[in-house]
């Protein structure tokens, strides 16, 4: 289903003067500003590294230099990305990433599914809702490649709901947490994490569950700091540098989110909302939506001990779903959120849907495994059979109407390829170089003033264009400079003054710059060096804040996992709780004596 549904974005076929044409469009990306604008940060990164032998720290090809490594939603370093960046182009990379993820999502549907007894078309079913929707369509298809990582969403409640069994899995949970700040997951990650919280909430009423999470929670949320560190630190520093605060500005109905499910097409246009209409298509189809209505009826009539599970699943449900509804009147839960330090940051409320549709989808799924097993205790064996049948025929329908729908809308547009070949070891600020062609930059040896960014960035005041030298002394007259080699995150040049001067670098100034004489500051946007007279060779380098500490961090992580694994047993978390009755007790006694 997950290869089926990716097609389009690997060979893509129209109708030209009534004939079908099919073309291979796997190393081509689309034309989104979006798509361009992460293929570009790809294959700066993919240059940094492979060209230039450096970490992919700065980006120089984009609005006149820009973080790379501490933009929070670039994918360096996602396992993916480290996986492919050295042997695959660029966008046959991303695409890779994009079918990684969908496959990932659809397999932790199906574990979700496999544990309380469901088989593989009750699993078809709900795979498809997560894997093959509309909002999957949408946002891969218009670039969102920091997206992808909602498809993890399945196997972290597999991991969390694992971890209150057997403290190990908080591993699993804290790895993929990890992931997704290494890959990038501006939203997918404090999304997630409502959920976790809104799963964990529910979870309360039950006494053994309470105890299980005074081990799990504390592990997983210490793990995760840990393993992210070589990357969490870094984002965290620029962008309390650069704080980006959205305003409150979007609300949905519960009749609108319905219409995301259920619509196939949709003006672009969205009446009454301020995004436009791919921010909120999701379409899953009628019958899955039907089935879920009815998996609600059933879960709030049945008064048995075994729905307990299930109205777990539709409380978490009705939480995202709140969320996704994004400033309505009266108590609005993102509203709440959007006090918060993260969540002050995002936008566009109705990106809870996936996650809701996660939710829907295991609720739906269970409906039929519920159902099911409620056959094999009182039908005939010929009419379970035909059920079974009828879900599987059911699971591979659903599969063809929704990838039918959705996956022509992955390969949005056709670029033209970006070439190979190696990146000159300079680079020259061009006015005129068009964005649509920006990840062709960074071969090509080509610096834009053009931003396109997800935070508050724009192109330095002070920068020059066309070839020729990359500094100049100020005032001028006052000496010379020499370049003696440039790369992406490192410049060396001579420098003779006459008197005390200063060096501007045609880069945008930022704080990881650091230099080995005089002082780094800023003019006019740009980068620059205080120096005193005479003869200076300069090295200046950018490297992020927090970088040093936070590989610390990751390496303490791996090691603390490693160790968690080996010698954890699923009898220690009793054995800490008798101890520490044990030495209340004893504690509760002498007071009492006292």
């Amino acid at each position: 289903m997950a290869f089926a549904f990716a097609g389009p974005m690997l060979r893509s076929c129209h109708v030209e003067d009534g004939r079908r044409v099919c073309e291979w469009v796997i190393g081509r990306g689309g034309s989104t500003d979006d798509w361009r604008m992460f293929s570009g940060a790809w294959e700066s990164a993919r240059v940094s590294l492979v060209d230039f032998h450096q970490w992919p720290s700065w980006n120089p090809w984009h609005c006149g230099g820009v973080v790379l490594y501490q933009d929070p939603q670039a994918p360096v370093p996602g396992p993916l990305f480290v996986l492919t960046f050295a042997w695959l182009p660029t966008v046959v990379a991303m695409k890779v990433w994009l079918l990684g993820h969908l496959i990932a999502g659809a397999l932790g549907v199906w574990c979700l599914l496999r544990r309380e007894g469901a088989h593989p078309g009750e699993g078809l079913f709900a795979a498809t809702m997560v894997t093959a929707c509309g909002f999957c369509a949408e946002h891969f298809g218009g670039g969102h490649l920091s997206f992808a990582p909602f498809l993890l969403f399945p196997w972290v409640l597999y991991g969390l709901r694992r971890s209150l069994e057997d403290a190990r899995w908080s591993v699993l949970t804290a790895a993929l947490l990890a992931a997704g700040v290494f890959s990038g997951a501006t939203y997918p990650l404090p999304l997630m994490a409502v959920g976790v919280g809104l799963d964990l909430l529910v979870r309360l009423r039950d006494p053994s569950a309470r105890r299980a999470m005074l081990v799990a929670l504390p592990l997983t949320a210490v793990l995760f700091v840990l393993l992210a560190g070589v990357r969490l630190l870094p984002v965290l520093a620029f962008l309390q540098e650069h704080p980006r605060l959205m305003p409150l500005d979007d609300a949905m109905t519960v009749a609108e989110v319905v219409e995301t499910w259920v619509l196939r097409e949709h003006p672009r246009p969205f009446p009454g909302h301020v995004y436009v209409w791919p921010e909120y298509g999701n379409y899953i189809g009628v019958v899955p939506v039907a089935v879920l209505a009815l998996a609600l009826l059933v879960g709030l009539l049945r008064r048995d001990r075994g729905n307990a599970a299930r109205l777990q699943n539709l409380f978490v449900f009705a939480g995202l779903l709140w969320c996704a509804l994004g400033n309505i009147p009266g108590l609005s839960l993102f509203g709440l959120l959007h006090e918060l330090p993260v969540y002050r940051s995002l936008r566009v409320p109705s990106r809870f849907l996936h996650p809701t549709t996660v939710l829907a989808a295991l609720a739906a799924g269970l409906f039929l495994v519920d159902l099911r097993k409620y056959l094999e205790l009182r039908a005939k064996r010929a009419i379970v059979v035909a059920f079974v049948v009828a879900e599987c025929a059911l699971g591979v329908g659903v599969a063809v109407d929704v990838c039918a729908n959705n996956a022509p809308r992955l390969q949005q547009g056709v670029d033209p390829a970006i070439p190979t070949g190696r990146a000159p070891a300079r680079i020259a600020q061009d006015p005129g170089a068009p964005y649509w062609r920006w990840p062709t930059f960074p071969v090509a040896g080509v610096g834009s003033p053009t931003c396109y960014a997800a935070f508050d960035w724009e192109a330095p005041r002070g920068l020059w264009f066309g070839e020729g030298p990359q500094q100049r002394v100020m005032p001028e007259g006052a000496g010379a400079v020499v370049s003696t080699s440039w790369s992406p995150n490192v410049q060396r040049f001579e420098v003779t003054l006459s008197q005390p001067g200063e060096v501007w670098v045609n880069q945008h100034w930022d704080s990881g710059w650091q230099s080995n004489v005089g002082d780094v500051v800023e003019r006019e946007g740009l980068v620059a060096l205080s120096l005193g007279p005479g003869r200076h060779a300069v090295e200046l380098r950018h490297r992020p804040r927090g970088l040093a500490v936070g590989a610390l961090f990751t390496a303490l992580g791996v090691a603390l996992s490693a160790l968690l694994l080996r010698r954890w047993r699923a009898e220690h978390p009793a054995l800490l709780f008798a101890w520490l009755s044990r030495r209340l007790g004893r504690a509760a006694i002498t007071d009492a004596r006292e």
